[in-house]
Protein backbone atom coordinates (compact mmCIF):
# COMPACT_ATOMS: atom_id res chain seq x y z
CA UNK A 1 0.00 0.00 0.00
CA UNK A 2 1.21 3.48 -0.87
CA UNK A 3 1.64 5.59 2.24
CA UNK A 4 -0.02 9.07 2.52
CA UNK A 5 3.26 11.06 2.36
CA UNK A 6 4.14 9.30 -0.88
CA UNK A 7 0.68 9.99 -2.28
CA UNK A 8 1.06 13.65 -1.42
CA UNK A 9 4.47 13.77 -3.11
CA UNK A 10 3.14 12.04 -6.24
CA UNK A 11 0.13 14.34 -6.36
CA UNK A 12 2.35 17.41 -6.01
CA UNK A 13 4.64 16.17 -8.77
CA UNK A 14 1.87 15.46 -11.28
CA UNK A 15 0.07 18.70 -10.39
CA UNK A 16 3.25 20.65 -11.06
CA UNK A 17 3.86 18.71 -14.27
CA UNK A 18 0.30 19.24 -15.51
CA UNK A 19 0.57 23.01 -14.99
CA UNK A 20 3.42 23.21 -17.47
CA UNK A 21 2.97 24.01 -21.15
CA UNK A 22 4.65 21.44 -23.41
CA UNK A 23 5.87 22.27 -26.89
CA UNK A 24 7.39 19.87 -29.42
CA UNK A 25 9.72 21.33 -32.03
CA UNK A 26 12.20 20.44 -34.72
CA UNK A 27 15.31 22.58 -35.34
CA UNK A 28 17.04 21.86 -38.65
CA UNK A 29 20.21 23.73 -39.55
CA UNK A 30 23.06 23.89 -42.02
CA UNK A 31 26.47 25.38 -41.27
CA UNK A 32 29.72 26.21 -43.06
CA UNK A 33 33.15 26.73 -41.48
CA UNK A 34 35.97 28.31 -43.47
CA UNK A 35 39.50 28.39 -42.01
CA UNK A 36 41.31 31.50 -43.24
CA UNK A 37 44.41 30.74 -41.14
CA UNK A 38 45.65 28.23 -38.59
CA UNK A 39 43.89 29.96 -35.71
CA UNK A 40 41.05 31.96 -37.31
CA UNK A 41 37.82 30.59 -38.75
CA UNK A 42 34.78 32.20 -40.36
CA UNK A 43 31.48 30.45 -39.83
CA UNK A 44 27.94 30.88 -41.08
CA UNK A 45 24.74 29.01 -40.37
CA UNK A 46 21.02 28.97 -40.99
CA UNK A 47 18.27 27.28 -39.02
CA UNK A 48 14.55 26.61 -39.39
CA UNK A 49 12.48 25.94 -36.28
CA UNK A 50 9.05 24.39 -36.65
CA UNK A 51 6.42 23.21 -34.19
CA UNK A 52 5.04 19.71 -34.32
CA UNK A 53 1.66 20.85 -32.99
CA UNK A 54 -0.48 23.86 -33.94
CA UNK A 55 1.49 26.27 -36.10
CA UNK A 56 4.06 24.84 -38.53
CA UNK A 57 6.46 27.77 -38.67
CA UNK A 58 7.98 29.12 -35.50
CA UNK A 59 11.32 30.80 -36.20
CA UNK A 60 14.23 30.99 -38.61
CA UNK A 61 17.59 32.71 -38.47
CA UNK A 62 20.86 33.22 -40.27
CA UNK A 63 24.17 33.72 -38.47
CA UNK A 64 27.73 34.71 -39.26
CA UNK A 65 30.78 35.12 -37.06
CA UNK A 66 34.43 34.46 -36.27
CA UNK A 67 36.15 31.84 -34.10
CA UNK A 68 39.67 32.13 -32.69
CA UNK A 69 41.95 29.41 -31.38
CA UNK A 70 43.89 30.89 -28.45
CA UNK A 71 45.73 27.70 -27.53
CA UNK A 72 45.09 23.95 -27.39
CA UNK A 73 42.59 24.40 -24.55
CA UNK A 74 40.83 27.74 -25.13
CA UNK A 75 38.84 29.17 -28.02
CA UNK A 76 36.74 32.30 -28.35
CA UNK A 77 34.53 34.01 -30.89
CA UNK A 78 31.67 36.36 -31.65
CA UNK A 79 28.78 36.47 -34.06
CA UNK A 80 25.69 38.20 -35.43
CA UNK A 81 22.28 36.61 -35.90
CA UNK A 82 19.26 37.85 -37.86
CA UNK A 83 16.00 36.31 -36.61
CA UNK A 84 12.49 36.07 -38.05
CA UNK A 85 10.00 34.94 -35.40
CA UNK A 86 6.26 34.26 -35.47
CA UNK A 87 4.53 36.18 -32.68
CA UNK A 88 0.93 36.10 -31.45
CA UNK A 89 -0.54 39.58 -30.96
CA UNK A 90 -4.26 39.95 -30.16
CA UNK A 91 -5.17 36.71 -31.96
CA UNK A 92 -3.11 37.72 -34.97
CA UNK A 93 0.13 36.03 -35.98
CA UNK A 94 2.79 38.50 -37.04
CA UNK A 95 6.39 38.10 -38.16
CA UNK A 96 8.77 39.95 -35.86
CA UNK A 97 12.38 40.71 -36.72
CA UNK A 98 15.18 40.54 -34.17
CA UNK A 99 18.95 40.87 -34.21
CA UNK A 100 21.31 39.19 -31.76
CA UNK A 101 24.97 39.72 -30.96
CA UNK A 102 26.97 37.23 -28.95
CA UNK A 103 30.51 36.52 -27.75
CA UNK A 104 31.79 33.33 -26.16
CA UNK A 105 34.78 31.71 -24.48
CA UNK A 106 35.19 27.93 -24.74
CA UNK A 107 37.54 25.75 -22.72
CA UNK A 108 38.14 22.04 -23.34
CA UNK A 109 40.10 19.33 -21.56
CA UNK A 110 40.85 15.74 -22.56
CA UNK A 111 41.18 13.09 -19.87
CA UNK A 112 41.89 9.62 -21.19
CA UNK A 113 38.92 8.91 -23.48
CA UNK A 114 36.72 11.71 -22.08
CA UNK A 115 36.43 15.23 -23.45
CA UNK A 116 35.07 17.99 -21.18
CA UNK A 117 33.98 21.40 -22.47
CA UNK A 118 32.82 24.55 -20.69
CA UNK A 119 31.40 27.49 -22.64
CA UNK A 120 30.51 30.95 -21.34
CA UNK A 121 28.47 33.12 -23.70
CA UNK A 122 27.04 36.61 -23.46
CA UNK A 123 24.28 37.60 -25.89
CA UNK A 124 22.12 40.65 -26.53
CA UNK A 125 18.86 40.43 -28.49
CA UNK A 126 16.97 43.46 -29.83
CA UNK A 127 13.79 43.93 -31.84
CA UNK A 128 14.35 45.50 -35.26
CA UNK A 129 12.70 48.90 -35.61
CA UNK A 130 11.67 49.16 -31.95
CA UNK A 131 14.21 51.36 -30.21
CA UNK A 132 12.06 51.62 -27.08
CA UNK A 133 12.33 47.89 -26.35
CA UNK A 134 14.75 47.06 -23.56
CA UNK A 135 17.61 44.83 -24.69
CA UNK A 136 17.26 41.17 -23.80
CA UNK A 137 20.63 40.15 -22.35
CA UNK A 138 21.57 36.63 -21.31
CA UNK A 139 24.59 34.89 -19.90
CA UNK A 140 24.72 31.23 -20.87
CA UNK A 141 26.85 28.63 -19.10
CA UNK A 142 27.15 25.29 -20.88
CA UNK A 143 28.92 22.16 -19.66
CA UNK A 144 29.34 19.30 -22.10
CA UNK A 145 31.19 16.00 -22.14
CA UNK A 146 31.69 13.16 -24.58
CA UNK A 147 33.48 9.84 -24.55
CA UNK A 148 35.59 8.42 -27.35
CA UNK A 149 34.16 4.94 -27.87
CA UNK A 150 36.56 2.55 -29.61
CA UNK A 151 35.43 1.42 -33.09
CA UNK A 152 32.38 3.67 -32.89
CA UNK A 153 32.07 6.84 -34.98
CA UNK A 154 28.96 8.25 -33.33
CA UNK A 155 30.30 9.09 -29.85
CA UNK A 156 27.65 10.12 -27.27
CA UNK A 157 27.53 13.79 -26.25
CA UNK A 158 25.75 15.01 -23.11
CA UNK A 159 25.32 18.65 -22.15
CA UNK A 160 23.53 20.98 -19.76
CA UNK A 161 23.16 24.74 -20.23
CA UNK A 162 21.99 27.36 -17.74
CA UNK A 163 20.49 30.72 -18.80
CA UNK A 164 20.73 33.72 -16.50
CA UNK A 165 19.43 37.18 -17.38
CA UNK A 166 21.85 40.11 -17.16
CA UNK A 167 24.44 38.40 -14.91
CA UNK A 168 25.41 35.17 -13.17
CA UNK A 169 23.25 35.74 -10.09
CA UNK A 170 21.46 32.38 -10.04
CA UNK A 171 19.34 33.30 -7.01
CA UNK A 172 17.59 36.13 -8.82
CA UNK A 173 18.29 35.82 -12.55
CA UNK A 174 18.17 32.09 -13.32
CA UNK A 175 15.53 31.84 -16.09
CA UNK A 176 15.77 28.43 -17.79
CA UNK A 177 17.93 25.40 -18.37
CA UNK A 178 18.57 23.14 -21.33
CA UNK A 179 19.59 19.46 -21.22
CA UNK A 180 20.80 17.74 -24.38
CA UNK A 181 21.90 14.27 -25.42
CA UNK A 182 22.96 13.16 -28.87
CA UNK A 183 25.85 12.42 -31.16
CA UNK A 184 27.98 13.88 -33.94
CA UNK A 185 28.97 11.75 -36.92
CA UNK A 186 32.06 12.86 -38.83
CA UNK A 187 31.88 12.31 -42.57
CA UNK A 188 34.75 12.39 -45.04
CA UNK A 189 36.31 15.70 -46.08
CA UNK A 190 35.57 17.47 -42.76
CA UNK A 191 31.79 17.17 -43.07
CA UNK A 192 29.65 16.24 -40.07
CA UNK A 193 26.07 15.45 -39.16
CA UNK A 194 24.71 15.76 -35.63
CA UNK A 195 21.43 14.78 -34.01
CA UNK A 196 20.33 15.76 -30.51
CA UNK A 197 17.34 15.63 -28.22
CA UNK A 198 16.99 18.83 -26.17
CA UNK A 199 14.83 19.28 -23.09
CA UNK A 200 14.39 22.95 -22.20
CA UNK A 201 12.41 24.31 -19.25
CA UNK A 202 11.68 27.72 -17.78
CA UNK A 203 12.13 28.18 -14.04
CA UNK A 204 10.69 30.49 -11.38
CA UNK A 205 7.37 30.92 -13.20
CA UNK A 206 3.91 29.58 -12.32
CA UNK A 207 3.32 27.81 -15.65
CA UNK A 208 6.75 27.02 -17.11
CA UNK A 209 7.18 26.32 -20.80
CA UNK A 210 8.75 22.91 -21.44
CA UNK A 211 10.21 22.31 -24.90
CA UNK A 212 11.05 18.91 -26.38
CA UNK A 213 13.30 19.57 -29.35
CA UNK A 214 14.81 17.36 -32.04
CA UNK A 215 17.90 19.15 -33.40
CA UNK A 216 19.41 18.13 -36.74
CA UNK A 217 22.50 19.81 -38.16
CA UNK A 218 24.72 19.27 -41.15
CA UNK A 219 28.04 21.13 -41.17
CA UNK A 220 30.60 21.55 -43.94
CA UNK A 221 34.17 22.62 -43.13
CA UNK A 222 36.92 23.51 -45.52
CA UNK A 223 40.27 25.27 -45.40
CA UNK A 224 41.72 28.06 -47.49
CA UNK A 225 43.96 26.67 -50.21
Amino acid sequence: MIKPPLLIALFSFFTMFSQSEHRYENWSSFGIDYSISKNIEIYSAGQLRIKSVDEIYNQSFYEIGLKFKINDFIRSGFGYRGIDQLKDAENNQLHKKFIRYHAFLLGSYNFKKYIFRLRLQFQQKNAVGNHDLTSNNYLRTKFEFTRDVIDWKADPIVGIELFTKENLNFDENFKKYRFSIGTKLDIKKQNSFSINYVFQKEVKVDSPLIQHILVLKYNFSFKKV
